[in-house]
């Protein structure tokens, strides 16, 4: 029996699946930093700021989106997590970074805590700040969303040993550790610090082995001229990109808190006596690249690594709600500022109030 298709018969067009849609919003320095590794044509990724001319696009994403993510996490209710309420988003996810949780738990001991936040997805930049927010009662897991491209062949070290420290502003010196960078600095008088992050405006007066430097918009000079860069942070806000630029580049990194291929110092006393043992591994030519950072970046903090996980995670918290019906009718409204917005699955109707003029 000839079991074979005829000529005339059709053959009918795969049905095409639609990109996963992601609405991101929060500090504009890390999302500018994870946009560019996230193009991909199975996912559509719209990141918003809160700026007027925007907002009625920022609505529309939002309803569309799959998935709702902030770069910043909070307890209490927010511009960003009010409309993803108001939508009936299922998929939100929370990322703390910063210092998220300081905040935080401000207003959890005022009781500030909101239940719809809490009971959304949130996730950690680090370990340590994982255990924080599960702190204040609230499930929270760590996801590695640091990263840094390779050096492929980092610059030797300096001929001068030197230390790089970074400030971004005097009103958070404490938090950055800078007392604890001017003692040291003071002790070790024969060792150049570079110290870089400073407001306009702001002064700073230090021993005359430190030279200050204003915010740039590029470290990586900065870090090529350094043999070690130091992180006395007091409160762990994920893994920095600054250590791990440091360590791609094989710099020797101190750090408050413990890191592949890094020095883990909590005080200025142990800072000293690490800093004087390079120190005399340099004088002697026996200090090298640091080939366990640089090992450490390319195998856990590479820009592959952090869209692989990005992508897993997010696929897998949207597919598992996939087949939940909308809590909310076919048509959704948002007002913001004064406009009227109209989204359905596909459109977005903007409407103006009868009473405001075009």
């Amino acid at each position: 029996m000839d079991l074979s298709l005829g000529q005339n018969t059709a053959v009918l067009p795969a049905k095409k699946i639609r990109p996963r849609r992601v609405a991101i919003h929060g500090l504009p320095y890390f999302c500018a930093k994870l946009l560019p590794i996230l193009q991909d044509p199975a996912w559509q990724i719209h990141h918003h700021f809160y700026r007027p001319s925007g907002l009625v696009r920022f609505a529309g994403d939002l309803f569309r989106s799959d998935l709702a993510f902030s770069w910043g996490g909070r307890i209490s209710m927010g511009k960003f997590l009010r409309a993803a309420k108001w939508l009936r988003k299922k998929n939100v996810v929370l990322l703390w970074c910063g210092s998220d949780v300081l905040n935080a738990r401000e207003e959890f001991a005022a009781g500030k805590m909101d239940s719809w936040v809490a009971e959304r997805i949130h996730w950690a930049a680090s370990p340590v700040l994982a255990d924080e927010v599960r702190a204040m009662g609230i499930p929270c897991e760590y996801v590695q969303v640091s990263f840094v491209e390779p050096v492929r062949n980092p610059p030797a070290l300096p001929k001068k040993f030197s230390v790089l420290v970074y400030v971004p502003t005097l009103e958070r010196g404490n938090l950055y550790g800078l007392d604890l960078i001017l003692q040291v600095a003071d002790v070790l008088r024969s060792v150049e610090f570079t110290l870089v992050g400073l407001r306009q405006g702001e002064t700073l007066t230090g021993p005359p082995n430190l030279k200050i430097y204003r915010r740039v918009s590029n470290l990586t000079p900065f870090i090529e001229r350094a043999t070690v860069i130091w992180r006395p942070v007091r409160h762990d806000a994920g893994t920095s990109f600054m250590v791990l630029e440091a360590l791609a580049q094989g710099r020797h990194v101190l750090y408050s808190y413990p890191f592949p291929g890094s020095i883990h110092v909590t005080n200025a006393g142990t800072a000293r006596k690490q800093l004087e043992r390079l120190l005399a591994l340099h004088e002697s030519q026996a200090l090298h690249l640091n080939h366990a950072g640089i090992r450490a970046i390319a195998d856990e903090f590479t820009p592959h690594r952090v869209r692989a996980n990005f992508f897993s995670k997010w696929a897998e918290i949207i597919d598992a709600n996939a087949g939940a019906k909308p809590a909310r009718s076919h048509s959704a409204r948002l007002e913001t500022a004064g406009l009227r917005v109209d989204c359905s699955d596909e459109k977005v109707h903007l409407q103006r109030p009868l009473n405001q003029q075009p």
